[in-house]
């Protein structure tokens, strides 16, 4: 395979919007102020995305190859001070080393320059979910181990694995904290790295001890990006992104669309075992990010961002094709299985309103909530799943809001009562900020504004009175 190094910096596309990629570490001490921030906002804002340092070998790559960098928001008494850092992965170091981009395509070695083969982590961009959990800062990827980060200075430390316990080469960029117990849930995709459809349900307590590790095979070798939990159920949801060995051999993409093949969702008692899993199909219902999940007696309802189609547009079907984009429109979806039925399908209950990277207030999750926020079409709004009410904060001109986070007022502020907190891109004048929104009327209470548009993130956490 010839190794081409383009004379360009590619600039990729999400969800149709053009993405930054300024290759920049930056320190904004004293952000720029419109409004007041709110007195009770004392913490940071962590997020996490992919830039890309040096342009891609060939020409079939993704956003989601890129390097990790994470942004923080420090904001305290009222002032707000930004600072961004690389993820400095094995990955990175080396190609910062020669200067040059050593690294092919997404999850596919086949790709590499020769003078990287064989290395092990080859796929750690650690570029998906900045994650907090028990006073720590993680750098989550799904097909990895996640590194740990200095939450002060961003400097990245070491890999983080259970204290050498976890026998999952991966652990999921989503996981779910448990507001009860302070348990960290998640999985490992291709756990074993055989790409058959091999996962593993991977439980932590409070203290980061690994406390359950099991394995099984899903239906289908497909994607799983995000997952549930109840307080009473586990819900796996295995996508029809499928993998091919021979595929990736010769040099193709890691994951090819099967429009052929329905969503598979396995549901698990919470207490039980993996060899529990009771198999739903969902025919064109594909998702990648999950807003919450509840148990009610025998039925558990699932909130999502549900398309009929391929939701990742650079990813081609199984034949090579590009896919119509207007099928891989995310709408906030709610689905019910019906555990004491016979029926294989859930019932799927669309709200009409298009959205990806949904979230909740996280003290409510694993059980019922009434409000969701997500990222719309055109800015940042919230669901109210009692009334049906919508309600949004509408972007002007060319920009575009990352995820919404909520953080309450006070720790035992109603469900629904304080801020959403999101990191906005304005490309008519290459300028960024800090959007602070109330979270009931979805007005905007004030701005951080930073003097360039940063790196476009997928995730991150609100982490109180610390930075």
């Amino acid at each position: 395979m010839a190794y081409r190094q383009p004379d360009f910096h590619p600039i990729p596309s999400f969800y149709g919007k053009k993405l930054p990629m300024p290759r920049l570490e930056a320190d904004v001490f004293e952000c720029e102020l419109e409004g007041i921030i709110p007195e009770e906002l004392n913490g940071s804002l962590y997020r996490l995305g992919p830039d890309t340092q040096f342009p891609t070998l060939g020409d079939e790559d993704n956003v989601i190859n890129g390097d990790g960098h994470m942004m923080k928001w420090r904001i305290q008494d009222g002032h707000v001070d930004y600072k961004s850092r690389y993820i400095r992965t094995e990955r990175f170091k080396a190609e910062r080393e020669a200067r040059r981009r050593l690294f092919g395509v997404y999850r596919n070695p086949y790709t590499d320059d020769p003078s990287v083969a064989d290395m092990p982590d080859r796929d750690n961009t650690g570029n998906t979910f900045a994650w907090w959990f028990n006073e720590r800062l993680f750098a989550l990827r799904e097909d990895s181990h996640p590194h740990e980060i200095d939450p002060v200075t961003l400097e990245t430390l070491d890999r983080f694995n259970f204290d050498g316990d976890l026998k999952s080469s991966a652990l999921s960029a989503h996981g779910k904290i448990d507001p009860v117990t302070g348990e960290w849930w998640a999985f490992g995709l291709f756990s074993e790295r055989k790409n058959i459809g091999e996962i593993s349900l991977i439980v932590g307590d409070k203290d980061l001890n690994l406390t359950r590790e099991e394995t099984f095979i899903a239906p289908i070798p497909g994607m799983m990006h995000d997952f549930a939990v109840t307080r009473e159920h586990v819900i796996f949801d295995v996508q029809p992104w499928t993998v091919d060995n021979e595929r990736i051999k010769a040099g193709g993409p890691f994951y090819a669309y099967d429009p052929s093949l329905p969503s598979y969702w396995g549901i698990m008692p919470r207490e039980g075992s993996v060899n529990e899993i009771r198999w739903f199909k969902a025919p064109k219902v594909h998702v990648g990010h999950i807003m919450n999940a509840y148990t009610e007696g025998s039925t558990v309802v699932l909130d999502a961002a549900v398309c009929e189609g391929n939701s990742f547009p650079f990813i081609k079907d199984i034949n090579g094709n590009a896919t119509d984009p207007n099928d891989g429109f995310g709408y906030i979806t709610r689905l019910t299985f019906d555990l004491a039925g016979t029926s294989d399908e859930p019932k799927v209950t669309s709200s009409g309103h298009i959205g990806e990277m949904p979230r909740i207030d996280d003290r409510f999750a694993m059980s019922k909530h009434r409000y969701g926020y997500f990222r719309s079409l055109d800015g940042i709004s919230r669901i109210d799943w009692e009334t049906g009410e919508t309600r949004s904060y509408d972007l002007k001109g060319a920009s575009v809001a990352h995820e919404g986070i909520f953080v309450p007022r006070t720790p035992d502020a109603p469900e629904g009562d304080g801020y959403l907190l999101s990191v906005v891109n304005h490309y008519d004048t290459n300028r960024g900020e800090l959007l602070v929104l109330d979270a009931t009327t979805v007005d905007v209470i004030a701005r951080a504004k930073i003097p360039f548009s940063p790196c476009f993130t997928f995730h991150g956490s609100w982490a109180p009175n610390a930075g």
